[in-house]
């Protein structure tokens, strides 16, 4: 693989406005009561007065060794050798739902006609699968940020190569992405945050 793109999120700076959520449907053009690409976890600890909660933000994980492409029956879902984005192809979709089921963070999502959908961390502009685009591309060689690192208010989502994203954070937190597999960075503050898949 040539380069590896993900996100980095840091729970100390998120305030759970849904900013996120929000921006992700606007440039994707997903409908407001469509499926969820990106989502807001909420995770608690304790009891009163020792009680803490953090908001995690939370989308496709673009995951080394996606779990969804390997149960997909027709190779509908592929890992980008360019960028490592994972993407599906709508066209090979068959609607199943393996990948979904398959997916520990609840990311697979399906459409009106069946189709899986989801975070392709913005390739393009407008709805799709992501399928086929040209290579993510930063910001100084002419891309642009995913929809929910632009509009994040608090800066606690980044989005670029994993490369670059582990020089900006704690060597806690790298370690933590290296174990999980997945190309997220996680600076987590307060309660551990379990991932449930969800069905929507």
């Amino acid at each position: 693989m040539t380069e590896q793109w993900g996100f980095y999120f840091d729970a100390e700076k998120c305030i759970g406005c849904h900013a996120c959520t929000v921006a992700c449907r606007v440039r994707n053009d997903v409908e407001a009561d469509g499926p969820k690409w990106r989502r807001i976890v909420h995770a608690e600890n304790g009891t009163f007065p020792d009680y803490e909660q953090v908001s995690v933000s939370i989308a496709c994980m673009h995951c080394e060794d996606p779990p969804c492409r390997t149960v997909c029956p027709t190779g509908a879902i592929e890992k980008r050798n360019e960028d490592g984005i994972v993407v599906v192809n709508q066209d090979k979709c068959i609607g199943c739902h393996y990948c979904a089921w398959s997916c520990p963070y609840g990311a697979p999502k399906f459409d009106d006609n069946n189709k899986m959908q989801k975070c392709h961390l913005c390739l393009g502009e407008g709805g799709g699968d992501g399928y086929g685009s040209p290579p993510k591309a930063k910001e100084e060689d002419g891309g642009t940020k995913p929809a929910c690192v632009d509009n994040c208010v608090g800066g606690a989502l980044k989005a670029g190569p994993m490369d670059e994203l582990t020089k900006e954070v704690t060597d806690s937190a790298v370690n933590q992405a290296t174990q999980r597999k997945g190309n997220i960075i996680i600076e987590a503050g307060g309660p551990t945050v379990t991932f449930e898949s969800e069905s929507d």
